[in-house]
C-alpha cells in the first residue's frame, strides 16, 4: 500500500475510532445473539416459517409464477432465498451473520446521523452506546423477519440523506435513492417517508441550500427502476398490477373495521385456510377479557363494526373483497368513529402490546416487555416532541429526519401499529429523545444561571442625601 494512502487510513480510523469502536461492538454483541444466545435457525414457525417456506419456493422453482409470492413483500424472501442457493436450506448461519451485520450497520448509522445533527456533544455518544445493547432492535434482528432488513435499508438512506444535508453530492443523493428503493421492497411503508420528505423540500428547501431539484430527481430515478422492478415482479406472479404486495388493502380492513382476525377459506380453485391475526390486536382482546374479569374497563379496546373475524372463500389477498369490505366499515362508522379508530391504532406502538415474537415465548416475554415500559417511559413522549422541529426555520436539519416520525404514526393510524413495528426506526427515535432531552437540559441550565447571576449581583440602594450636589 502506498505510503500516502496508507496515511490517509490512519488519519481516517483515528478521526473515526469511536465510530468504529461503536460498529464494532455492536456487530459482536449481535453476532453472539444470533449464533448463540438466539439462533435464527432455532425459531422457524408462524411468520418466520412463512418466510422461511417461500425463500424454499423460490430456490425449488424459481421460474414458475405463484400468487401468493406477491401477497407479502418479496424483499426478505428473495435474501434468503439467495443464501439458500449458495449455503444450502437449511444453513441459516450466514443468514444469521449478515443480519447482525445489518444491527450493527443500523447503530452506525444512528451514531452518524447524531454526531451531524445534535447540538449536544453527549448526544451521540449515548446513541451509540444504547444502540449496542438496545434490546427491542436486537431482538428483531434474531428473527427470520422483515425487521432487520428493512431497518437497515431505511437507516442507510437516512444516513445518506443527512450526508446529502451536509455535502450536497449527487452520491449521497442516488445512494439514497438505492436503500430507500430496496427497502420498499421488504417493507412498502417506506413510500410514506419517501412523499413526506418530497413535501417537506418543497416547503424549506430555501433553507436547505445543498439539496437541490436535481438531487430529488438522482435519488428518485434509482427509486423509480426498482420499483419498476418490483411491480414486474407483481405482475409476474399474479398477472395483476400492482406495486411491490397486495397486503396494503388486506392490513387496511384492519385499521377501519377494527376486526381482529381475516380468514380465507377453501374455494375449490386451489385457494386453501388461511389466516391471520394482527398480535397486537390479539393482546389488545386479552387486555379487553382479563379486565373485565376483574370487572374494571379496559383502557382501550377494539370496537368491530361488521364482526371481529371476517371470513370469505377465495384468495388471502383479495384486493377486491377487502375493498369492500373497508367501505362498508367507512359507511357504518361515523368520522368520529373512524378518528378513534386511528387513535387506538396510533397509541399501539407505544404501549398494550409486547413485542411479537417475544410475547409468545415465556423466556423472552418479560425481557421484552422490561424494554417495552422503559421505551414507553424514557422515549416515547420525548421523541414525538422533536416534531417540533418540523416547524420554525431555525431547526430545518433536525426537522429533515424528523418527517420520518411524522411517516410512521400516518401509516399506524391508517392501518395499525405495533411495538415490533416501531423497533426497525427505534436507533433513530433514540436519537430524537436524546435531543429534546438535551434541549430541555440546556435551556433549564440557562435558566439556573441566569437566576443565579441575578441573585450574586450586587444591588444599588437607594442614594444617600450626601451623595447629591447641592445647587
Amino acid at each position: 500500500m502506498a505510503p500516502d494512502r496508507l496515511a490517509r487510513l490512519r488519519r481516517f480510523a483515528f478521526d473515526h475510532r469511536w465510530s468504529i469502536a461503536i460498529f464494532l461492538a455492536a456487530l459482536v454483541v449481535r453476532l453472539h445473539w444470533n449464533l448463540v444466545v438466539h439462533p435464527l435457525g432455532e425459531y422457524i414457525y408462524s411468520d418466520m416459517n412463512g418466510y422461511n417456506s417461500r425463500a424454499d419456493r423460490l430456490v425449488r422453482d424459481p421460474f414458475t409464477a405463484y400468487e401468493y409470492h406477491a401477497f407479502f413483500p418479496f424483499g426478505t424472501h428473495l435474501l434468503v432465498a439467495g443464501f439458500k442457493a449458495v449455503f444450502g436450506p437449511d444453513n441459516f448461519t450466514p443468514i444469521g451473520i449478515t443480519y447482525a451485520f445489518g444491527g450493527a450497520i443500523c447503530v452506525l448509522a444512528a451514531h452518524r446521523i447524531a454526531l451531524s445533527l445534535s447540538s449536544s456533544r453527549w448526544v451521540p455518544a449515548a446513541v451509540g452506546l444504547l444502540g449496542i445493547f438496545y434490546y427491542p432492535h436486537l431482538s428483531t434482528g434474531g428473527y427470520l423477519l422483515s425487521e432487520l432488513p428493512f431497518s437497515a435499508l431505511f437507516m442507510a438512506a437516512v444516513w445518506c440523506s443527512v450526508r446529502l444535508l451536509d455535502h450536497g453530492k449527487m452520491r449521497d443523493a442516488v445512494l439514497m435513492g438505492v436503500f430507500a428503493g430496496f427497502a420498499a421492497w421488504v417493507r412498502p411503508q417506506v413510500l410514506m417517508a419517501v412523499a413526506l420528505l418530497g413535501a417537506f423540500w418543497l416547503v424549506r428547501h430555501r433553507a436547505l441550500p445543498n439539496v437541490r431539484f436535481k438531487h430529488l430527481v438522482g435519488a428518485g430515478i434509482p427509486l423509480a427502476i426498482l420499483l419498476g422492478l418490483s411491480m414486474a415482479h407483481f405482475r409476474f406472479q399474479t398477472k395483476r398490477t400492482g406495486l411491490v404486495s397486495e397486503n396494503g388493502p388486506f392490513n387496511m380492513v384492519f385499521g377501519r373495521c377494527h376486526n381482529s382476525k381475516i380468514e380465507s377459506l377453501p374455494d375449490g380453485k386451489g385457494h386453501g385456510k388461511v389466516h391471520f391475526r394482527p398480535p397486537e390486536f390479539l393482546q389488545l382482546n386479552n387486555l379487553q377479557d382479563r379486565k373485565r374479569k376483574e370487572g374494571l374497563e379496559p383502557p382501550i379496546k377494539l370496537d368491530p363494526v361488521i364482526g371481529d373475524v371476517l371470513n370469505y372463500k377465495g384468495y388471502i389477498g383479495d384486493r377486491e373483497r377487502h375493498d369492500a369490505y373497508i367501505r362498508e366499515c367507512l359507511h357504518k362508522t361515523t368520522l368520529w368513529k373512524q378518528v378513534e379508530y386511528s387513535y387506538v391504532n396510533l397509541i399501539l406502538l407505544w404501549r398494550y402490546n409486547v413485542p411479537w415474537p417475544d410475547s409468545g415465548r415465556a423466556q423472552w416475554r418479560e425481557p421484552s416487555r422490561w424494554w417495552t415500559k422503559a421505551h414507553e417511559v424514557l422515549f416515547a413522549l420525548p421523541s414525538v416532541l422533536f416534531l417540533v422541529t418540523l416547524g420554525p426555520r431555525r431547526w430545518v436539519r433536525q426537522g429533515w429526519v424528523a418527517v420520518h416520525m411524522l411517516a410512521v404514526m400516518v401509516v399506524a393510524a391508517m392501518y395499525f401499529g405495533g411495538t415490533r413495528h416501531r423497533a426497525s426506526y427505534d436507533l433513530l427515535f433514540l436519537f430524537f429523545a436524546f435531543e429534546v432531552y438535551a434541549a430541555v437540559g440546556a435551556f433549564a441550565w440557562s435558566r439556573i444561571q441566569r437566576w443565579r447571576a441575578k441573585a450574586q449581583s450586587p444591588t444599588s440602594g437607594p442614594s444617600s442625601p450626601h451623595d447629591s450636589s447641592s445647587s
